[in-house]
C-alpha cells in the first residue's frame, strides 16, 4: 500500500484503526456495514485524521491478524469471512482487513439480532440500518424486486387491465419520437403485464403486484409515492417561491414534474435564418431522463418521495435509497446500470419513459456539456441519490430572442436536432416571422422580408391600441414579449377562451396537433403571461392573463 493512499482518509469502503480496540464492536459494525454495501477495507496499524502510519511488531503481528480474522468470522451472521493480509508502508507492517460485498444481505451482529444488529456505511461513517433499509437489503440479498411482489387487493377487473393497456399505449405513442416508430408499436395484453410482473395470475384471475398499484393509484398503499416539486429563492431552501405534488399513477407524475420545472426555468428563443425557435435553458430530455430515472431506480420500501428542487444556480433531483450495491457512481457515468424495480422498469420501458438501460447519465453528461453547463453532479448519500443540473446566466434581448452577440454554446443547435424538447417533428418546417394584428381597422402589414400571406404559422403580435408599433423598432411597445403570437398559439388561445376547463387532449383533438405540440404551445403561453393554468391538470381550468382578442 502507497502512502498516498493512505492520504486518501476514511471514505465509503475504508477505515483505519489504530489498533484492535478493547471493544471490538467498533470495526465489527464496519465489517457488517461493509459485507452490506460494496465491500471495503478496515486498515489497522494506521491513526484516523493524521493519517500516521505506527505500524505493528513482527512478534504481535500474526497474533493480531488471527485475532481479527476471528472475530469478524464469530461475531456476524451470516457468516463474514474477511481476506486479512500484512502490508508494509514506510517500513512499518499494518493489517488490511478486506472484507467482500455479501451476497446474503443482510449481514448481522449475532449478538443484536438483525433489527438492532444490521449496519451500513454512510458517507464514511458506520450506521445502524433503519427498517426500511433492512427490508431494502433482504430483496437484494434475494434477488427480489419489491414492485414485483404481490400486493393487497382484490382481482382486477378485465375492464380495469383494458383501461390500464390503453393508457400505456397512448403515453408511448405520444412520446414517439417518428411516426415509423409509432407504427411499429404493438398494444400491451393482459398476458404482457403478467410476464413483466406487473400482475400475477391464479386460477384464472388477475391479482395486482406493487408495480400495478403504483401504475394505477398509489395513493392508498404507498402515500409517499409522489413527487414533490419546489422553486426556491436563491440557492439555498430558505424561501419557496412555487410548489406543488405531483401525485396519481408514477409516469403521469412524471408528465406534471415535466410541466413544473418547464414552467419554472427560462424559456427563450433564437433566430434560425427567418425562422424564431424557442428553447429552454436546460436539455429538457436530461430534465426528463434525471425525473424517470428518479421515480423507476427509487427504493419504494423508505419512507420519502422523489424531490424535484430548482434554484437560481441548479437543478436538483433527489429520489429514496443509495444505489445498489452492484453499481458505483464512477460505472454510472460510463453506461452501467442496475434496475431496482424491474417490473416498473419494463413498463416505462414500453411507454418510452426509458429509452435504454444505461444510456441515461452519459446522455445527461453530453447534453449539459452541449449546453455550456457545468458537469453534472453525482451523489449517493447512503439513505438517498441526488443528480443536480447547473444552471448559467440566460441572456435574451428585449423580444425574448437570445442575444446574437452573447449566443449560448453551439453546441445546444447539434444537441436540439438530436434530441426532442417536446417539439413535435412535423412542425420544425414552419417559417417563424412576425406579423401584426390589433384590434383598431387599421390594416397591419406584413413585417419581414418577402410576401408572407401564405405563411401558416408566422407570429402575430396582437395590440390594444391604435399604433403601429414595428417589431424590434424603436418606439415597440413594452408589453411585445409578452404578446408575440404564431397562429397555431393563437389558435389554443382561442380555444381555452371559449372552455377554459379543456385539456390538452381535447386541444389536440381539436387542432390536429401532435399531443407533444400542444403541451409546447400551452407552455409558450404561460411563459409569456398570457394563461396560467389553476388547480390539477384534471380537475383544474386555464385562467386568461392577457385577453388578448384579435
Amino acid at each position: 500500500m502507497m502512502p498516498e493512499e493512505l492520504a486518501q482518509g476514511e471514505h465509503e469502503t475504508v477505515e483505519y484503526k489504530l489498533d484492535i480496540p478493547q471493544e471490538k464492536e467498533k470495526y465489527l459494525k464496519t465489517a457488517v456495514a461493509f459485507a452490506n454495501a460494496a465491500g471495503g477495507k478496515i486498515i489497522f496499524g494506521v491513526e484516523n485524521n493524521s493519517w500516521k502510519v505506527v505500524g505493528f511488531p513482527d512478534d504481535e503481528i500474526f497474533q493480531k491478524m488471527d485475532a481479527i480474522t476471528n472475530s469478524i468470522f464469530d461475531a456476524c451472521e451470516p457468516a463474514v469471512v474477511p481476506i486479512t493480509k500484512i502490508d508494509e508502508v514506510d517500513g512499518k507492517k499494518i493489517i488490511v482487513a478486506t472484507i467482500r460485498p455479501g451476497m446474503d444481505k443482510p449481514y448481522y451482529l449475532k449478538k443484536y439480532g438483525m433489527k438492532n444488529g444490521t449496519f451500513i456505511r454512510m458517507a464514511g461513517v458506520t450506521r445502524q440500518a433503519s427498517p426500511g433499509i433492512i427490508k431494502e437489503l433482504q430483496f437484494e440479498g434475494r434477488g427480489l424486486s419489491f414492485d414485483t411482489m404481490p400486493a393487497k387487493g382484490d382481482a382486477i377487473s378485465r375492464e380495469e387491465i383494458a383501461r390500464l393497456c390503453e393508457r400505456m399505449y397512448k403515453h408511448a405513442c405520444d412520446l414517439c419520437h417518428s411516426e415509423e416508430q409509432k407504427n411499429k408499436l404493438r398494444k400491451v395484453t393482459a398476458s404482457q403485464l403478467v410476464s413483466w410482473k406487473i400482475l400475477s395470475e391464479f386460477q384464472g384471475e388477475y391479482y395486482p403486484t406493487n408495480a400495478w398499484k403504483l401504475l394505477t393509484d398509489p395513493e392508498e398503499l404507498f402515500p409517499e409515492a409522489i413527487i414533490q416539486m419546489a422553486l426556491f429563492k436563491g440557492n439555498t431552501r430558505a424561501i419557496f417561491l412555487d410548489r406543488k405534488d405531483a401525485t396519481g399513477p408514477i409516469d403521469q407524475q412524471i408528465e406534471d414534474a415535466m410541466k413544473f420545472v418547464s414552467r419554472n426555468i427560462h424559456l427563450g428563443s433564437r433566430i434560425s435564418g427567418v425562422n424564431r425557435e424557442d428553447f429552454y435553458e436546460l436539455p429538457m430530455d436530461s430534465v426528463r431522463e434525471m425525473i424517470s430515472n428518479a421515480v423507476c431506480h427509487r427504493s419504494y420500501l423508505l419512507a420519502g418521495s422523489v424531490q424535484v428542487a430548482i434554484y437560481d444556480d441548479r437543478l436538483e433531483v433527489t429520489s429514496p435509497g443509495k444505489l445498489k450495491s452492484d453499481l458505483s457512481i464512477e460505472q454510472m457515468i460510463t453506461g452501467n446500470s442496475s434496475v431496482r424495480n424491474i417490473a416498473i422498469g419494463a413498463a416505462f420501458q414500453y411507454m418510452h419513459i426509458i429509452e435504454k438501460w444505461g444510456s441515461g447519465i452519459p446522455r445527461i453528461i453530453k447534453d449539459a456539456k452541449a449546453y455550456g453547463l457545468n458537469p453534472p453532479e453525482l451523489k449517493d448519500f447512503g439513505t438517498s441519490f441526488r443528480i443536480s443540473l447547473f444552471r448559467k446566466p440566460f441572456e435574451t434581448d428585449a423580444f425574448g430572442v437570445v442575444n446574437p452577440m452573447r449566443t449560448l454554446s453551439a453546441g445546444i443547435a447539434e444537441s436540439d436536432s438530436n434530441h426532442s424538447t417536446g417539439i413535435s417533428t412535423s412542425d420544425t418546417n414552419d417559417t417563424d416571422r412576425p406579423v401584426k394584428t390589433s384590434n383598431s381597422d387599421t390594416d397591419h402589414s406584413a413585417r419581414g422580408t418577402g410576401s408572407d400571406t401564405n405563411n401558416t404559422d408566422r407570429p402575430v403580435e396582437t395590440s390594444h391600441s391604435d399604433t403601429d408599433h414595428s417589431a424590434g423598432g424603436a418606439g415597440s411597445d413594452t408589453n411585445l414579449p409578452n404578446t408575440l403570437l404564431t397562429p397555431k398559439e393563437q389558435t389554443i388561445l382561442t380555444i381555452i377562451r371559449s372552455d377554459t376547463k379543456t385539456t390538452q387532449k381535447a386541444l389536440k383533438e381539436k387542432t390536429g396537433l401532435s399531443i407533444a405540440t400542444v403541451k409546447r404551445l400551452c407552455v409558450v403561453l404561460q411563459k409569456k403571461g398570457i394563461i396560467h393554468r389553476k388547480g390539477s391538470d384534471r380537475k383544474g381550468e386555464w385562467e386568461i392573463l392577457q385577453d388578448l382578442n384579435p
